[in-house]
């Protein structure tokens, strides 16, 4: 495809207003807003959250993210979303094996309780024939 040498001309004219300082980069008469990134925020569900990391941090998590050929925000998204299933699980298994207690300390005392009435039902049976035995002589 031939390079279109007017737009070429007309970039180069305007390299000036490119930048830091140029007014194209600067001037609101030049800005448009983006209505794709909330979209796609609302497809996704996403909520954006302002949170500090340390600059090593940062350095490590964009390089692991390069290294899996992501970004690193995406890259954070995972790790979070990792911990929380993981910390959900966790809880999860605490309050099952919590609950398992509960049950055996249960089963337990009414065991003990059935122990403790047969026990006493047998001591009322043999406090009863000691009476009767008085009562005949």
């Amino acid at each position: 495809m031939p390079i279109n040498q007017d737009l070429l001309a007309r970039i180069e004219a305007s390299a000036d207003d490119w930048g830091p300082t140029g007014a194209l980069g600067n001037d609101p008469a030049h800005v448009r807003k983006a209505e794709e990134s909330t979209k796609v925020d609302d497809l996704l569900e996403l909520h954006p959250i302002s949170i500090r990391f340390t600059k090593e941090l940062v350095r490590d998590l964009k390089a692991i993210a390069q290294l899996n050929g992501m970004g690193y925000q995406p890259l954070i998204r995972e790790i979070c979303k990792r911990f929380v299933d993981a910390e959900k699980r966790a809880i999860l298994r605490d309050q099952a094996v919590r609950r398992q207690k509960e049950l055996e300390i249960e089963r337990d005392l009414a065991r003990q309780a059935e122990e403790a009435a047969a026990a006493a039902e047998e001591m009322a049976g043999s406090l009863a024939g000691q009476d009767e035995g008085r009562l005949a002589a």
